[in-house]
């Protein structure tokens, strides 16, 4: 099998398959990020978090990986329950504000310098030369530090798509779609309320 390989600043080797692309990169990072934030809360258990980290943020990270990923937050006994759902509700709660203020900035991430500066992404090329971020997976990096770098790799990867993105100010659920940032309600709530194009006109309302 063909593959592009290089090594970051810090010797760490960083592979893609002849089938990988930017673009498989970037989709691999933004389901797993998505899936954090619109999928775990206030009550994830340790086996929701640990599904979603063999599954896929694994996925999403497996071109760069620095040794054995800590599994105290999934699987240690000493873990309680309780503290795995504080940690997951505050790391989504922190991302959701920083992606919400990026919203207002033209989709551009908060945290993006600091991620690279932190050597939590790698920087590479695919097969046809073209430049390809990665986020690292590596023991002590903070929960919220790992899908911090998925959004930061996928944005730098494919930053036009940020410029769609927002989070409802209903249900508080990221989503990407031009009309839905409009009015900030996602597809669902723009159905409930009536909202017919671009979120602007109730569909009970008559504009003639």
């Amino acid at each position: 099998m063909k593959y592009a390989m290089t090594f970051t600043e810090r010797g760490r080797r960083v592979i893609l398959g002849e089938d990988e692309s930017v673009a498989s990169v970037s989709a691999d990072c933004r389901r797993a990020a998505v899936a954090f934030v619109n999928g775990l809360g206030g009550a994830s258990d340790k086996l929701d978090v640990a599904l979603w980290l063999t599954g896929a943020y694994a996925r999403a990270v497996r071109h760069a990986r620095g040794g054995e990923r800590v599994p105290a937050l999934a699987s240690a006994p000493d873990v309680t329950e309780t503290a795995v759902r504080e940690v997951v509700l505050r790391a989504r709660i922190e991302i959701l504000a920083e992606l919400s203020d990026a919203a207002d900035h033209d989709g551009v991430l908060p945290f993006t310098d600091r991620m690279v500066q932190a050597g939590y992404l790698a920087k590479t090329v695919d097969a046809d030369g073209v430049v390809v971020w990665v986020p690292i997976d590596a023991p002590r990096i903070r929960l919220a530090d790992r899908v911090r770098a998925l959004f930061a790799a996928d944005s730098l990867d494919a930053p036009d798509v940020y410029e769609e993105m927002y989070v409802c100010g209903r249900c508080d659920q990221l989503a990407f779609d031009a009309p839905g940032k409009l009015v900030r309600l996602c597809a669902p709530h723009r159905r409930s309320s009536g909202m017919t194009y671009p979120g602007v006109v109730p569909a009970s309302r008559d504009v003639g």
